[in-house]
Formats: C-alpha cells, structure tokens, sequence
C-alpha cells in the first residue's frame, strides 16, 4: 500500500525530473525519495519513470498517472491551507530566493513585525544574483529584478527601477570624466559574473556591447556595492539597491543614459502550480509593504 506522502514524492520528482533535486525540495534524502518512489511503483505494479545513468522520464504510464495525480495533490494542499487560513496566524515553511541587496535592504527590516503576527511561519532564504529555477531548486516564490523570462510564471510589479552605473566621487575624480560609452572601456569595474559584457548605446545612440575590465569579480550583489563605494571601479546597481549611498554621497551616477536596457523592475513571482497558498500570497503582500514603505512617494507597485 502507498501513503499521500509517496504520491507528492512521484510528482516533486517528475516536476524536477530527478531524484535529488526532489528529495532537496521535498527536505528529505535521496535514499528515502527512491524507496517511497519504488514502493509506489509496486503497489501500483507500474513502471513509472525510465532510467538511465543521465536522464530520468515518465513512462506513458507515468505520464496518465502524473497528470491524474498532481491536480488531486494540488487541491489537497490547498484544501489544507484554507481549512489553515481562518487561523489569525499561519504555519510552516516559506522558500524564498531573491538577490541579496533586496533581502538586506527591503525584507529584513519588515521581517520582525511579519514574524511577530506568524510565529509559526518559517523562512528559508536563497540569497544569489543568478537565475533561480522555482521548481528545479525547490523555491516557493522569489523576487526577481528586471524584465521576465519566463511567462509560466504569476508576477505581481513589486516596484518600478532602473540599472545605473556609479562609483565613488574619488574614482570619478581620479578616472573620469564618464560622459560617453567609449569612457567607460578603460576604467577598472567592479563587476558581478553577468556583466562583465553588457549592451550600451554608442555616441550614435547605436547598440554595442562592451566588455567590462573588472579589476573585481565578486558574487554578491551587497559585495558589489561595497567594493564601488570603496573606490575599486565602476559598478552597474539598481539604482533601489544604492539609493542610501546615493543620497548620502558615497556613490555618484556617472555615463548616464549609457545603458541599453536601463529598466529593471522589481517582481514577485510564483508559480501557478503552487495555487498561490496563503503563505505565499501573505507573503507577497509583505513585499509589497516593504517596497511601499521605504520608498518615497506612496505605491510603487500594482
């Protein structure tokens, strides 16, 4: 006999399409994932997923059974955070990825109050500047910066942003002027992975991509930050990412309207498959209210 707990095992692991990445979703060993999977597969006397030593797939029996199941599984789970959410406080777990400058700077500082009114509730926060598959790595929702890329996705604009390119007065001083595209190719960068090759306009207003020298490659947005207000180089931000050192005059804005693609708005993202549970949706809400709050100037977002 199988238990609801082999059945959500079979659907994690056909939607991440291996037994690892499953079981980490699921917060369980490989080990156990592969015993609930095989204890299904007998009492259903199936074979649910063909396997090699690279890939891991449905069968067309596992297929009809998938489809069969994860609706069933999803209106459970739904099922149980509605009977949940008359409840003035929620419980469980919340996985949630999103880069670091916006957990330090927006989340953290509304994160007391929330966990005071929902004790229970708890957070696992991924804290990377890369893409972030939500079902791959076991994400319930995430906060993403700049346009979107995958349309599978429920997005709720968190707040609207722009990329800018900035550094200390002292560099500029020392390195500038950065009136123009063609200024910014000899100056040191500090520089995250991605950008080390980015879309600028020329003098024409004319796309060209530009190749960064980072003299400094660092893989923390928050890193990054420092290191452009300690004079290392260049630094492309979102311009909510520095706002402080902005205002405050530890970073300057230079080679302005250089950038190709300067927008980069500011998103809460889940996936449908989830059905938006209470946690999530609480959550997004929470999101919202930050951006809100240490933003001037009312609603940044819809």
């Amino acid at each position: 006999m199988y238990s609801i707990d082999d059945l959500k095992t079979f659907v994690i692991i056909a939607e991440t399409g291996g037994v690892t990445t499953g079981a980490r979703r699921l917060g369980i060993s490989p080990a156990t994932a592969s015993h609930r999977l095989a204890k299904l597969e007998a009492a259903l006397q199936l074979t649910l997923f063909l396997r090699n030593s690279r890939v891991l797939r449905l069968t067309d029996e596992g297929q009809v059974f998938f489809e069969r199941v994860q609706p069933i599984l999803a209106d459970l789970s739904q099922a149980e955070r509605d009977a949940g959410s008359g409840a003035a406080a929620l419980s469980g777990h919340l996985r949630v990825t999103m880069s670091p400058w916006i957990l330090s700077r927006f989340i953290m500082p509304a994160l007391p109050d929330f966990q005071q009114r929902h004790p229970k509730l708890t957070f696992e926060f991924l804290t990377v500047d890369r893409y972030v598959s939500l079902v791959a790595e076991g994400q319930d929702c995430a906060i993403r910066v700049g346009q979107l890329q995958d349309s599978s996705l429920v997005a709720r604009k968190l707040s609207e942003n722009d990329r800018i390119i900035c550094c200390s007065p002292d560099f500029a001083a020392q390195h500038g002027p950065f009136d123009y595209a063609q200024d910014l190719e000899e100056a040191p960068w500090v520089s995250l992975p991605w950008q080390r090759r980015i879309p600028v306009k020329d003098s024409m207003g004319r796309r060209r991509d530009l190749t960064t020298p980072s003299s400094v490659l660092v893989s923390n947005s928050d890193m990054l930050t420092d290191g452009a207000v300690k004079g290392l180089g260049l630094a492309i931000k979102s311009r909510l990412a520095v706002r402080d050192e902005l205002n405050d005059g530890r970073l300057i804005e230079v080679a302005a309207d250089c950038l190709w693609e300067p927008s980069a708005p500011i998103w809460f993202v889940f996936s449908p498959e989830t059905r938006a549970g209470q946690k999530t949706k609480l959550f997004g809400d929470l999101a919202m209210q930050a951006f809100n709050a240490l933003r001037p100037g009312g609603k940044t977002g819809s």
